[in-house]
């Protein structure tokens, strides 16, 4: 038996699994033994989707905070290179 289904992972598994998974540790042993591999198997790609998803939506922030920096750094040498033409232009 993995992490799965001993409860020591379930971070990012949605309730109706964790339901599940206790229904089907409540089956008699042959339905149980049939099941509980299937189950291991959708509780490892429903934490793997949670990590991908947790990872695309740092990337997605990390974007968003480089963006608004060249916005500002942009709008920095926008006001830099004007501040130098009204000076030539003196």
């Amino acid at each position: 038996m993995n992490a799965t289904m001993t409860g020591r992972a379930d971070a990012g598994v949605p309730a109706e699994l964790t339901a599940l998974r206790e229904r089907i540790r409540a089956l008699p042993s042959e339905a149980r033994a049939e099941l509980e591999p299937l189950m291991d198997d959708v509780l490892e790609q429903a934490m793997f989707r949670s990590r991908v998803l947790t990872i695309a939506r740092d990337a997605l922030e990390r974007y968003r905070l480089d963006l608004a920096a060249m916005r500002f750094d942009l709008e920095a040498t926008r006001r830099e290179r004007e501040s130098l033409r009204g000076r030539r232009g003196e």
